[in-house]
C-alpha cells in the first residue's frame, strides 16, 4: 500500500495508489558508471560547456563531489555571461532533479528565482524568507517575469532534499513556506495544498528510514488530513486526493476507513466512465485497476483480523 521511496512529483494527477508523487518523476536516471575523473577533466578542459552538455551531464553522469564542484564553477561562469541566466539556471535545476540530486537542484532553483527577481534584494527581500517574498512573487507573476511553476518546482526540490536527509528541518520548512505562499497566490490550484499535505503526512511518520537517514517524525498528520479534506470539499471528484487520503488512512492503521475511501474512488471512476470522462475500458484504466487491487487486499486483510 504505497511506497516509502518515491519522490515528490511536479504533477497533480497521480493515477494510482502511490501517494508519494508521480508524473514528472524525480527518480534517478541510469548512470554511466564508467566515467572517470581524467575523462571528465579532458572533456571540460577547453571551452565552456554548452547548455546541451550541461543537461546531458546532469541527467546521465554519476559525478564525484569534487567533479560536481568544478563543473559548478564553470557553469556559474557560463550563467553569468548569459543573457538568459534565469532560464539556464532553471534548466540546470531540472536536470539535477531528473538525476536524483534534489539538494543541488534546489540550489539552482533558488538562483533562478533570484535572477527572475533582480530588484527584489534591493527592497530587503531574502530568497529564504518567503513571507516577505510574496509581494515580489505576485508582481513578477503578474508581469509575466516569474512562472508559478518555477516556485512549485523549487518547493518540490526542497521537499525531496529534506526527505533524502531524514526530513531535515531547514529544507522542509522552505518547502512548506513555498507551498503555503503558492496557495495564497492561487487559491484555485489544488496542487499546492495537495503537495503540502504530502509533506506534512510523510514527514510525520516516525522512525522511517529515508536513504539511511532516520526521521524522528513531526506531529502534523491531522494537518495533512485537513488539507486533503479542504480540497475534496471543493473538488469531490479529485481522484488523486482521494487516493492520497485512502493511503494515509491505511498507513495509520485505519484499514476499514481506507477500504471505504477506495470504495468511493471505485464508484467515482465508474461514474466518470458512464459520463464519458474515461475513454478506455475500466479494465484497462490504471486507477481503476489499483482500486480493485487495493480493495481485494484490504478485504482479505480485514477478514483475517
Amino acid at each position: 500500500m504505497g511506497t516509502k521511496n518515491s519522490r515528490f512529483s511536479l504533477v497533480s494527477l497521480p493515477l494510482g495508489i502511490l501517494f508519494l508523487l508521480l508524473g514528472f518523476s524525480l527518480v534517478g536516471c541510469d548512470y554511466l558508471k564508467s566515467l572517470t575523473e581524467s575523462k571528465y577533466r579532458k572533456r571540460i578542459g577547453g571551452e565552456l560547456p554548452s547548455e546541451k552538455d550541461i543537461v546531458n551531464w546532469k541527467e546521465k553522469l554519476a559525478l564525484e563531489e569534487a567533479e560536481i564542484e568544478e563543473m559548478d564553477k564553470r557553469i556559474r561562469k557560463m550563467v553569468q555571461k548569459s543573457n538568459q541566466a534565469a532560464a539556464l539556471s532553471w534548466k540546470i535545476a531540472r536536470a539535477y532533479m531528473r538525476a536524483g540530486s534534489s539538494d543541488l537542484g534546489a540550489r539552482y532553483y533558488e538562483e533562478a528565482m533570484g535572477e527572475f527577481l533582480p530588484n527584489a534584494k534591493q527592497g530587503g527581500f531574502e530568497i529564504h524568507s518567503y513571507e516577505s517574498a510574496l509581494p515580489y512573487f505576485e508582481k513578477a507573476i503578474q508581469t509575466g517575469k516569474l512562472d508559478k511553476q518555477l516556485l512549485y518546482e523549487t518547493a518540490v526540490a526542497y521537499a525531496n532534499a529534506s526527505k533524502d536527509m531524514g526530513w531535515e528541518p531547514v529544507r522542509r520548512n522552505r518547502a512548506i513556506g513555498l507551498f503555503k505562499q503558492l496557495s495564497k497566490l492561487d487559491k484555485e490550484d489544488s496542487r499546492f495544498p495537495f503537495q503540502l499535505a504530502l509533506v506534512y503526512f510523510d514527514s510525520s511518520l516516525k522512525d522511517e528510514a529515508w536513504n539511511g537517514k532516520l526521521s524522528n517524525g513531526y506531529d502534523e498528520v491531522e494537518t495533512a488530513f485537513s488539507l486533503l479534506d479542504q480540497i475534496l470539499r471543493k473538488e469531490p471528484y479529485n481522484v488523486p486526493t482521494r487516493f492520497a487520503k485512502a493511503n494515509f488512512l491505511y498507513q495509520i492503521g485505519k484499514s476499514n476507513l481506507a477500504y471505504d475511501e477506495y470504495t468511493r474512488i471505485k464508484s467515482i471512476l465508474e461514474e466518470m466512465k458512464e459520463k464519458g470522462n474515461i475513454r478506455e475500458p475500466l479494465e484497462e484504466n490504471s486507477s481503476y485497476l489499483n482500486v480493485i487491487k487495493n480493495l481485494n487486499q484490504l478485504g482479505a486483510q480485514n477478514k483475517s483480523n
